[in-house]
Protein backbone atom coordinates (compact mmCIF):
# COMPACT_ATOMS: atom_id res chain seq x y z
CA UNK A 1 0.00 0.00 0.00
CA UNK A 2 2.82 2.37 0.91
CA UNK A 3 4.50 1.66 -2.42
CA UNK A 4 1.24 2.38 -4.25
CA UNK A 5 0.83 5.71 -2.44
CA UNK A 6 4.40 6.73 -3.25
CA UNK A 7 3.89 5.80 -6.89
CA UNK A 8 0.69 7.87 -7.11
CA UNK A 9 2.44 10.85 -5.46
CA UNK A 10 5.33 10.61 -7.93
CA UNK A 11 2.88 10.49 -10.86
CA UNK A 12 1.14 13.59 -9.56
CA UNK A 13 4.47 15.43 -9.44
CA UNK A 14 5.15 14.42 -13.03
CA UNK A 15 1.80 15.24 -14.59
CA UNK A 16 0.70 18.32 -12.61
CA UNK A 17 1.28 21.27 -14.97
CA UNK A 18 3.57 24.07 -13.85
CA UNK A 19 2.29 27.56 -14.53
CA UNK A 20 4.45 30.62 -15.06
CA UNK A 21 4.02 33.69 -12.91
CA UNK A 22 2.58 36.68 -14.72
CA UNK A 23 5.12 39.48 -15.13
CA UNK A 24 5.13 42.95 -16.68
CA UNK A 25 7.56 43.66 -19.52
CA UNK A 26 9.27 46.94 -20.48
CA UNK A 27 6.24 48.08 -22.49
CA UNK A 28 3.86 47.49 -19.58
CA UNK A 29 2.44 44.35 -21.18
CA UNK A 30 1.37 41.41 -19.01
CA UNK A 31 3.17 38.22 -20.02
CA UNK A 32 2.82 34.73 -18.54
CA UNK A 33 0.15 33.11 -16.43
CA UNK A 34 0.02 30.06 -18.70
CA UNK A 35 2.15 26.93 -18.63
CA UNK A 36 5.87 27.57 -18.18
CA UNK A 37 7.37 27.90 -21.69
CA UNK A 38 9.54 24.95 -22.69
CA UNK A 39 10.77 26.39 -25.99
CA UNK A 40 12.34 29.86 -25.92
CA UNK A 41 13.92 32.06 -28.59
CA UNK A 42 16.19 34.90 -27.47
CA UNK A 43 16.55 37.92 -29.74
CA UNK A 44 19.08 39.69 -27.49
CA UNK A 45 22.62 38.60 -26.51
CA UNK A 46 22.15 39.80 -22.93
CA UNK A 47 18.94 37.80 -22.59
CA UNK A 48 20.73 34.73 -23.94
CA UNK A 49 23.37 35.10 -21.22
CA UNK A 50 20.68 35.38 -18.54
CA UNK A 51 18.82 32.30 -19.79
CA UNK A 52 21.98 30.20 -19.76
CA UNK A 53 22.87 31.49 -16.29
CA UNK A 54 19.43 30.35 -15.10
CA UNK A 55 20.12 26.83 -16.35
CA UNK A 56 17.76 26.98 -19.33
CA UNK A 57 20.14 25.48 -21.88
CA UNK A 58 17.63 22.84 -23.02
CA UNK A 59 14.76 25.33 -23.33
CA UNK A 60 16.68 27.69 -25.64
CA UNK A 61 15.79 26.67 -29.20
CA UNK A 62 17.07 29.72 -31.09
CA UNK A 63 19.29 32.79 -30.70
CA UNK A 64 20.62 35.61 -32.86
CA UNK A 65 23.88 35.63 -34.78
CA UNK A 66 25.25 38.06 -32.15
CA UNK A 67 24.64 35.68 -29.23
CA UNK A 68 28.20 34.49 -28.59
CA UNK A 69 28.31 33.90 -24.82
CA UNK A 70 28.51 31.50 -23.13
CA UNK A 71 30.30 29.23 -25.59
CA UNK A 72 27.26 26.94 -25.76
CA UNK A 73 25.25 29.77 -27.29
CA UNK A 74 27.37 29.56 -30.45
CA UNK A 75 26.00 26.11 -31.21
CA UNK A 76 22.34 27.07 -30.86
CA UNK A 77 20.27 27.46 -34.07
CA UNK A 78 20.41 31.01 -35.42
CA UNK A 79 17.48 33.12 -36.56
CA UNK A 80 19.50 36.02 -38.01
CA UNK A 81 20.04 39.49 -36.54
CA UNK A 82 18.10 40.61 -33.49
CA UNK A 83 16.44 43.57 -35.25
CA UNK A 84 15.45 41.57 -38.35
CA UNK A 85 15.04 37.87 -37.49
CA UNK A 86 14.06 35.37 -40.15
CA UNK A 87 10.44 34.79 -39.20
CA UNK A 88 10.14 31.65 -41.28
CA UNK A 89 13.04 30.03 -39.43
CA UNK A 90 11.78 31.37 -36.11
CA UNK A 91 8.26 29.99 -36.64
CA UNK A 92 9.70 26.59 -37.60
CA UNK A 93 11.38 26.45 -34.17
CA UNK A 94 7.89 26.47 -32.60
CA UNK A 95 8.81 28.71 -29.67
CA UNK A 96 6.38 29.23 -26.84
CA UNK A 97 8.13 32.45 -25.83
CA UNK A 98 10.28 35.02 -27.64
CA UNK A 99 12.29 37.50 -25.59
CA UNK A 100 13.43 40.61 -27.45
CA UNK A 101 14.95 44.02 -26.72
CA UNK A 102 12.71 47.08 -27.02
CA UNK A 103 15.31 49.08 -28.97
CA UNK A 104 15.61 46.29 -31.55
CA UNK A 105 11.91 45.56 -31.93
CA UNK A 106 9.12 47.19 -33.90
CA UNK A 107 5.33 47.19 -33.62
CA UNK A 108 5.21 45.25 -36.89
CA UNK A 109 7.56 42.52 -35.64
CA UNK A 110 5.69 42.26 -32.34
CA UNK A 111 2.37 42.03 -34.19
CA UNK A 112 3.63 39.32 -36.53
CA UNK A 113 4.98 37.21 -33.67
CA UNK A 114 1.75 37.53 -31.71
CA UNK A 115 -0.15 36.70 -34.91
CA UNK A 116 1.70 33.39 -34.91
CA UNK A 117 0.40 32.71 -31.42
CA UNK A 118 3.80 33.24 -29.79
CA UNK A 119 4.08 34.96 -26.42
CA UNK A 120 6.57 37.87 -26.49
CA UNK A 121 8.43 39.52 -23.61
CA UNK A 122 10.03 42.91 -24.32
CA UNK A 123 13.15 43.82 -22.32
CA UNK A 124 14.71 47.29 -22.01
CA UNK A 125 17.07 47.53 -19.02
CA UNK A 126 19.14 50.74 -18.87
CA UNK A 127 20.55 50.37 -15.36
CA UNK A 128 21.77 47.77 -12.90
CA UNK A 129 18.47 47.99 -11.03
CA UNK A 130 16.49 47.37 -14.22
CA UNK A 131 18.78 44.45 -15.10
CA UNK A 132 18.05 42.94 -11.70
CA UNK A 133 14.32 43.30 -12.42
CA UNK A 134 14.78 41.64 -15.82
CA UNK A 135 16.63 38.67 -14.30
CA UNK A 136 13.93 38.17 -11.67
CA UNK A 137 11.12 38.54 -14.22
CA UNK A 138 12.61 35.97 -16.60
CA UNK A 139 13.09 33.61 -13.68
CA UNK A 140 9.45 33.97 -12.66
CA UNK A 141 8.26 33.57 -16.25
CA UNK A 142 10.35 30.47 -16.91
CA UNK A 143 10.01 28.59 -13.65
CA UNK A 144 13.45 29.55 -12.36
CA UNK A 145 12.55 32.09 -9.68
CA UNK A 146 14.98 30.71 -7.09
CA UNK A 147 17.95 30.64 -9.47
CA UNK A 148 17.05 34.14 -10.65
CA UNK A 149 16.92 35.41 -7.06
CA UNK A 150 20.45 34.10 -6.44
CA UNK A 151 21.76 35.65 -9.66
CA UNK A 152 20.03 38.99 -9.08
CA UNK A 153 21.13 39.20 -5.45
CA UNK A 154 24.75 38.60 -6.46
CA UNK A 155 24.63 41.52 -8.88
CA UNK A 156 22.92 43.74 -6.29
CA UNK A 157 25.58 42.90 -3.71
CA UNK A 158 28.41 43.70 -6.11
CA UNK A 159 26.84 47.08 -6.90
CA UNK A 160 26.22 47.86 -3.24
CA UNK A 161 29.79 46.88 -2.37
CA UNK A 162 31.21 49.11 -5.11
CA UNK A 163 29.14 52.08 -3.96
CA UNK A 164 30.16 51.60 -0.35
CA UNK A 165 33.87 51.40 -1.14
CA UNK A 166 33.94 54.53 -3.33
CA UNK A 167 31.52 56.61 -1.25
CA UNK A 168 34.22 58.83 0.24
CA UNK A 169 36.41 59.04 -2.87
CA UNK A 170 36.36 62.11 -5.15
CA UNK A 171 34.35 61.55 -8.33
CA UNK A 172 36.40 60.68 -11.41
CA UNK A 173 35.30 62.45 -14.59
CA UNK A 174 34.88 59.70 -17.19
CA UNK A 175 34.32 59.44 -20.94
CA UNK A 176 33.36 56.02 -22.29
CA UNK A 177 33.97 55.30 -25.96
CA UNK A 178 31.52 52.93 -27.62
CA UNK A 179 33.08 53.28 -31.08
CA UNK A 180 36.08 55.25 -32.34
CA UNK A 181 35.32 55.54 -36.07
CA UNK A 182 33.04 57.46 -35.98
CA UNK A 183 33.53 58.52 -32.38
CA UNK A 184 30.43 57.39 -30.47
CA UNK A 185 30.32 57.88 -26.72
CA UNK A 186 28.01 56.70 -23.94
CA UNK A 187 25.65 59.45 -22.86
CA UNK A 188 23.25 59.81 -19.98
CA UNK A 189 20.43 57.38 -19.19
CA UNK A 190 22.44 54.44 -20.49
CA UNK A 191 23.60 51.29 -18.75
CA UNK A 192 27.20 52.50 -19.02
CA UNK A 193 26.28 55.81 -17.40
CA UNK A 194 24.73 53.94 -14.47
CA UNK A 195 27.80 51.71 -14.07
CA UNK A 196 30.10 54.75 -14.09
CA UNK A 197 27.99 56.36 -11.35
CA UNK A 198 28.00 53.21 -9.19
CA UNK A 199 31.78 52.86 -9.63
CA UNK A 200 32.35 56.39 -8.31
CA UNK A 201 32.57 58.32 -11.56
CA UNK A 202 30.84 61.21 -13.28
CA UNK A 203 30.01 60.91 -16.97
CA UNK A 204 31.37 63.99 -18.79
CA UNK A 205 28.75 63.71 -21.53
CA UNK A 206 26.19 66.41 -20.64
CA UNK A 207 22.46 66.03 -20.25
CA UNK A 208 20.27 66.80 -23.22
CA UNK A 209 22.14 64.80 -25.84
CA UNK A 210 21.12 61.46 -27.32
CA UNK A 211 21.93 58.32 -25.36
CA UNK A 212 24.86 57.53 -27.67
CA UNK A 213 25.93 60.79 -29.32
CA UNK A 214 28.54 61.08 -32.05
CA UNK A 215 31.32 63.44 -30.95
CA UNK A 216 34.11 65.27 -32.67
CA UNK A 217 37.53 65.44 -31.06
CA UNK A 218 36.78 69.07 -30.19
CA UNK A 219 34.09 67.89 -27.77
CA UNK A 220 36.54 65.46 -26.15
CA UNK A 221 39.17 68.18 -25.78
CA UNK A 222 36.60 70.51 -24.26
CA UNK A 223 35.36 67.91 -21.77
CA UNK A 224 38.96 66.84 -20.97
CA UNK A 225 38.01 63.81 -18.81
CA UNK A 226 40.20 62.43 -16.04
CA UNK A 227 39.83 58.94 -17.49
CA UNK A 228 38.81 57.57 -20.87
CA UNK A 229 37.31 54.10 -21.17
CA UNK A 230 37.80 52.12 -24.36
CA UNK A 231 36.85 48.60 -25.37
CA UNK A 232 38.63 46.18 -27.71
CA UNK A 233 36.83 45.18 -30.90
CA UNK A 234 37.67 42.51 -33.49
CA UNK A 235 40.54 43.70 -35.68
CA UNK A 236 41.44 46.53 -33.30
CA UNK A 237 44.58 45.59 -31.40
CA UNK A 238 44.97 48.88 -29.52
CA UNK A 239 41.64 50.64 -28.85
CA UNK A 240 43.31 53.52 -26.98
CA UNK A 241 45.59 54.44 -29.92
CA UNK A 242 43.00 56.92 -31.25
CA UNK A 243 43.30 59.17 -28.19
CA UNK A 244 47.09 59.19 -28.08
CA UNK A 245 46.99 61.45 -31.13
CA UNK A 246 46.01 64.21 -28.68
CA UNK A 247 48.65 64.26 -25.93
CA UNK A 248 47.15 67.45 -24.50
CA UNK A 249 44.25 65.40 -23.11
CA UNK A 250 44.57 64.96 -19.34
CA UNK A 251 43.74 61.24 -19.56
CA UNK A 252 46.56 60.77 -22.09
CA UNK A 253 49.09 62.85 -20.11
CA UNK A 254 48.37 60.92 -16.92
CA UNK A 255 48.15 57.51 -18.55
CA UNK A 256 44.50 56.98 -17.67
CA UNK A 257 43.27 55.24 -20.81
CA UNK A 258 41.54 52.12 -19.48
CA UNK A 259 40.35 49.16 -21.54
CA UNK A 260 37.25 47.23 -20.41
CA UNK A 261 35.51 44.39 -22.22
CA UNK A 262 32.56 45.90 -24.09
CA UNK A 263 30.19 43.06 -23.23
CA UNK A 264 30.86 43.54 -19.50
CA UNK A 265 29.44 47.07 -19.54
CA UNK A 266 27.10 47.07 -22.54
CA UNK A 267 25.13 43.84 -22.03
CA UNK A 268 22.60 44.01 -19.18
CA UNK A 269 23.18 40.54 -17.82
CA UNK A 270 25.14 38.48 -15.29
CA UNK A 271 28.56 39.78 -16.40
CA UNK A 272 27.75 43.31 -15.23
CA UNK A 273 29.39 42.20 -11.97
CA UNK A 274 32.66 41.84 -13.90
CA UNK A 275 32.10 45.23 -15.48
CA UNK A 276 31.54 46.91 -12.13
CA UNK A 277 34.68 45.35 -10.71
CA UNK A 278 36.71 46.44 -13.75
CA UNK A 279 35.35 50.00 -13.62
CA UNK A 280 35.91 50.40 -9.88
CA UNK A 281 39.46 49.17 -10.35
CA UNK A 282 40.06 51.55 -13.27
CA UNK A 283 38.54 54.59 -11.55
CA UNK A 284 39.77 54.12 -7.99
CA UNK A 285 42.20 51.20 -7.89
CA UNK A 286 39.76 49.27 -5.71
CA UNK A 287 39.09 45.55 -6.02
CA UNK A 288 35.41 44.98 -5.24
CA UNK A 289 34.67 41.83 -3.26
CA UNK A 290 31.15 41.53 -1.81
CA UNK A 291 32.45 38.89 0.62
CA UNK A 292 35.10 41.20 2.09
CA UNK A 293 34.76 42.80 5.51
CA UNK A 294 34.52 46.25 3.88
CA UNK A 295 31.23 45.22 2.28
CA UNK A 296 29.63 43.48 5.22
CA UNK A 297 27.07 45.22 7.43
Amino acid sequence: MRLLLLTCWWLLLVIVPVYAEQVTDALGRQVGGDLVPQRVVSLAPAVTEILFALGLDDEIVGVTSFCNYPERARSKPKIGEYASPNLEILAAMQPELVVMAADASSPELLSRLEGLGIAVYIAYPRSVAETVTLIRSLGQLLGKAEAAAVLATGLEQTAACAQRQVALRPKVRVLCTVMSQPLVVAGRQTLIDDLIRIAGGDNVVPEGLSRYPTWGIESVLSADPDLILVSPHPGQTDPSAFYRNWPELKAVRTGRLASVEADWIQRPGPRLSLGLRALTRALHGIDVDPESSQCQD
